[in-house]
């Protein structure tokens, strides 16, 4: 009998994808990692791989398949159904009906309303009156416009009030007195605090 040859197929061994001989009537198996081995056709070729030859004719039947609805396709001048996408119609509201129809306003034009100027208070050039005196605020008697005779500054801010001495009004403190031509020309008292201080120029 004549000597087996065959190939070990164990990707560890050393004879990995090499050709052993085997004797007449010894295991088939290689001698070195004792996995069979795959015997080599000394004849014709093998059948292949069962499983092979199905994934081929699966292969087969899906190329010609294609190919084949390819040709149908052509032939035919079919074309792929266009995807159509639908928009959505207008909704008109929906109107009562019992109801009249009314026809639409006019639009209304904005007219601009005049300037309110509001009249400045107009203060008294002689008689009784109130004064802005910028450090405070003056009520009594007046001449063209100014302090004269008897009144009243309310203070609100800091300020002196006779010049060449050192009583110093702060805010909310009231000074009444006599007054010539708008300034302090008598005895007068100022009210500090809640202490009333008599003051003269």
């Amino acid at each position: 009998m004549a000597k087996k040859v065959g190939t070990c197929v164990n990707i560890d061994c050393d004879n990995y994808k090499q050709d052993v001989e085997v004797e007449p009537g010894g295991e088939f198996e290689c001698p070195i990692c004792h996995q069979p081995l795959r015997e080599k056709a000394t004849g014709p070729a093998p059948d292949p791989d069962p499983r092979m030859r199905i994934l081929l004719i699966v292969a087969a039947v899906l190329v010609l398949g294609g190919g084949g609805y390819g040709l149908y396709s052509y032939l035919n001048g079919d074309k792929e159904p266009e995807t159509v996408v639908e928009q959505p119609k207008p909704v008109a509201p929906e109107t009562p009906k019992d109801t009249a129809t009314v026809a639409p306003e006019e639009p209304k034009v904005a007219t601009p309303e005049p300037k309110r100027v509001d009249p400045k208070p107009t203060t008294p050039q002689n008689g009784r009156g109130t004064v802005d005196l910028g450090y405070g605020t003056y009520t009594g008697d007046l001449k063209n416009g100014k302090p004269h005779g008897y009144g009243t500054i309310t203070y609100k801010k800091e300020q002196k009030i006779v010049p060449s001495k050192d009583f110093v009004a702060q805010p909310g403190d009231t000074f009444e007195g006599e007054f010539r031509d708008g300034r302090i020309s008598g005895l007068g008292y100022w009210n500090h605090n809640g202490n009333k201080t008599a003051v003269k120029p």
